[in-house]
């Protein structure tokens, strides 16, 4: 704080409750988006599993598979790599896994072996087909326990939709599935804006079954995300923009996937202010002065003087506070004197490096 700016606090007793560093003007923006609670709405929260009608054959029971007598988040996140990458044949015994051989030769060989071997004692032989990397297998095993057990639909997948052991209240095991899911069939990239490169996240999941987009996109909101859905004659898909998106997913939900995290690990490189300061969320906190909410208060014309106003920098942000209230944060532009303000205003003042938020006492 330069010597203009804390005579300027003196004169009119204010008081920084808190501090946001940012990296631009427009930046200030994703500061103002809300996110909604977490509220988990399905009733359901029973984890066993039922695999006793299991039927093996004989090459299942040569090779010792076993299967989870309860509901795991790494069952969740198999499950939601199958509904993804995975395809369960109608008319024979046959499970298909295979991802993309440029991008997610990794993510098989360093996770999903790995996975399959933990939940169900498959050591699944990985190989090039084409285009694509993965695995197939014949067992009947497997697949009376995903079409029986867990309630996934065989055949095509333009139909399917959230199997009934994952409607449960347990954010841990819907997080997986949202985890499993978008790492196989979404995609994580940051475009141009605001004049940084590759600086704008987008997390991104297209699906042929509008049902299960539906459903997803529920799932995010109990998670209090703002999905963005939309739907055409072929595909659903649901993205979710934004820095303040993208911190949460990776808090709630994260990647398992090499390619995600990679992409993850170069954007915190590029802009590594937004990630050490917890992508330009509220790192510091003093404590907060408060008026009465019937109160105005009044700012001369020359506080615009002594604070610079200006728009081509970020800002330093003047708010009322009122006690046990939460106040908007609302853009508004003062190209001349700062007028009165009530609990609907906020004021942006000139600050080259960071913005901080002022409470004014009576």
């Amino acid at each position: 704080m330069n010597e203009n700016e804390a005579k300027t606090l003196k004169n009119y007793n204010g008081e920084i409750i808190d501090k946001i560093e940012v990296i631009g003007r427009k930046v200030i923006g994703e500061q103002k988006k809300v996110f909604n609670e977490i509220k988990i709405t399905f009733s359901n929260s029973d984890l066993n599993l039922d695999s006793s009608g299991i039927q093996f054959s004989s090459s299942d029971n040569s090779k010792n598979l076993k299967f989870p007598n309860n509901l795991t988040p790494e069952l969740a996140e198999e499950i939601g790599i199958h509904y993804g990458d995975g395809f369960l044949s109608a008319k024979k015994y046959t499970y298909r896994l295979k991802g993309n051989i440029k991008d997610e030769v990794e993510y098989y060989q360093e996770y999903i072996k790995p996975l399959f071997k933990k939940l169900y004692n498959i050591d699944v032989n990985l190989k090039e087909f084409g285009s694509v990397f993965g695995f197939e297998l014949y067992s009947k095993a497997l697949w009376e326990f995903k079409t029986k057990v867990i309630g996934i639909k065989s055949g095509n997948k333009r139909d399917i939709s959230l199997p009934p052991v994952l409607k449960i209240n347990n954010q841990e095991i819907l997080a997986s599935f949202i985890r499993g899911l978008f790492d196989t069939d979404g995609s994580l990239y940051f475009k141009t804006k605001y004049g940084y490169k590759r600086y704008y996240p987008t997390i991104n999941l297209i699906l042929y079954s509008k049902k299960l987009i539906k459903e997803v996109g529920e799932i995010l909101r109990m998670f209090g995300f703002n999905p963005n859905i939309y739907f055409s004659s072929n595909y659903g898909r649901i993205t979710l923009n934004g820095i303040g998106a993208l911190k949460r997913y990776e808090t709630m939900i994260g990647w398992s996937s090499q390619k995600n995290l990679n992409k993850l690990k170069d954007w915190k490189k590029r802009y590594p202010q937004l990630n050490e300061l917890n992508m330009a969320v509220v790192v510091q906190r003093l404590r907060c002065g408060t008026v009465a909410p019937e109160t105005r208060v009044q700012l001369p014309p020359s506080a615009a003087k002594e604070t610079k106003v200006s728009y081509r920098s970020t800002f330093l942000l003047l708010t009322k506070s009122f006690p046990n209230t939460t106040l908007p944060f609302k853009v508004q532009r003062f190209p001349t004197a700062l007028p009165s303000f009530n609990r609907q205003t906020s004021l942006f003042l000139n600050r080259e490096l960071d913005s901080q938020r002022i409470t004014w006492k009576q």
